[in-house]
């Protein structure tokens, strides 16, 4: 055996990914203007099964077709399966508390269907 090699020592392979979000005819959750979106990433912990936030985009004023700037940049592990969660609201002050804001809808999907789909773009409606 080669003495430069320590069993169990191996790197789980995986890569950076950046993931992109926009949105398209949102809900307009406001009454006198239109809602002020903002996207918040969550993903399923394997072992416990529990959602966690991995981040939050900035929120884009009086838009129902945001394109957001700020990307998510997530460790694609794998041969395992990663589930995310993208949730949107309708950010109506400067809490950052989620229940302060307006749920607009959410989907839900693996980081492989992300990685997988043709043009790397993903469509699915909330």
């Amino acid at each position: 055996m080669d003495p430069r090699f320590t069993p169990g020592t191996a790197v789980i392979p995986c890569t950076k990914v950046e993931i992109s979000v926009s949105c398209r005819s949102l809900i307009d959750g406001d009454v006198f203007s239109k809602s002020d979106p903002m996207c918040v990433l969550k993903a399923v912990d394997p072992k416990t099964r529990h959602l966690y936030e991995v981040g939050r985009t900035e929120v884009v004023q009086n838009n129902l077709n945001p394109d957001f700037v700020k990307k998510f940049l997530v460790d694609y592990f794998f041969e395992e399966r990663q589930i995310f969660k993208f949730e949107i609201y309708d950010v109506d002050s400067a809490s950052t508390q989620l229940s302060r804001h307006d749920f607009l809808g959410s989907i839900e999907c693996s980081l492989g269907e992300l990685v997988s789909a043709p043009n790397s773009c993903f469509e699915k409606n909330l």
